[in-house]
């Protein structure tokens, strides 16, 4: 499957879980970023790689508020919490 350096613009990633990484004692993450990846795992949809920054690539995801606003979040994905999305043969 390749690992996250071998993302492009236009790949589709799904993520299942939390990076491994996370679980190493005393690896400290923002609560933020853990609310993104558990509304991300909860959505079960693909995102599209939008860019590539510094070697990352990096993906943006839109969620409505509270409001009914939408609210747009990007995160630069270099760990192992996705799986590749094979497209779908065009029929």
């Amino acid at each position: 499957m390749g690992g996250w350096r071998s993302l492009q613009v236009g790949d589709r990633i799904r993520f299942r879980r939390l990076p491994s990484e996370w679980q190493q004692p005393g690896f400290v993450v923002p609560s933020e970023t853990v609310e993104l990846y558990l509304r991300l795992i909860k959505c079960r949809r693909s995102y599209r790689v939008r860019w590539i920054l510094r070697r990352r690539p990096w993906i943006c995801a839109g969620f409505r508020g509270a409001d009914g606003r939408m609210q747009w979040e990007s995160l630069a994905v270099d760990d192992d919490a996705w799986d590749r999305v094979t497209p779908r043969p065009r029929t």
